[in-house]
């Protein structure tokens, strides 16, 4: 009996000491992002921030973090917390450690300036999307391979661009709305101006 009382004993100390006393992760509780502001202009970028926590409240230095964006048209964001602003409206940015989300809503402005300059590298227009405030300009910058840009019917629609290359041709909106174009020497090559108040 005595022998068997020792053994218990032995083996009730041997679980203690093998089993709360290791550490291991931290469970997150929390992730909360922070940005320097919460407004960028079209053009625009900000660093944001996930921290994670636990139970306690204590940092969780060694979380893993991963991005996204609800509205990839407005803000894209990369794997480092980068927020890229892209067109005007707003987006909220999620950051997720463990499962565990924190969220930061983004407001994208138009572009103050009133101007922006709309690229051609192969068959695209870069950005796809450029917004402006009323009286604003874009220019379109056209390569050695020809292009046109050709707008939609629309009020405040600007003049069309005849096939043009190795150019820069500026066209000013006075009239808030979208305004799609198109190259109509190469299918499929569109973009759109937003021209906000």
């Amino acid at each position: 009996m005595r022998r068997l009382l020792t053994l218990v004993g032995t083996i009730l100390v041997l679980a203690a000491c093998s089993g709360d006393g290791s550490s291991g992760p931290a469970a997150i509780r929390s992730v909360v992002v922070s940005a320097p502001f919460t407004t960028v202009s079209v053009g625009g970028s900000a660093q944001l921030t996930a921290t994670a926590t636990d139970a306690s409240g204590a940092v969780v230095p060694t979380a893993t973090v991963s991005w996204a964006t609800s509205a990839p048209a407005v803000a894209t964001i990369s794997p480092a917390g980068l927020v890229s602003a892209i067109g005007s409206g707003q987006t909220t940015i999620t950051a997720t450690a463990a499962g565990v989300s924190g969220s930061l809503l983004l407001t994208v402005t138009p572009n103050p300036s009133g101007s922006a300059t709309v690229s051609m590298p192969g068959f695209s227009f870069s950005p796809f999307t450029t917004t402006i405030i009323v009286g604003g300009t874009v220019i379109y910058d056209f390569p050695a391979l020809p292009h046109n840009v050709i707008f939609a019917t629309a009020a405040g629609a600007p003049n069309d661009i005849q096939q043009t290359s190795n150019r820069s041709v500026s066209r000013t909106f006075l009239t808030a709305g979208d305004f799609p174009y198109d190259c109509t020497l190469h299918p499929g090559m569109s973009g759109v101006v937003v021209v906000a108040r």
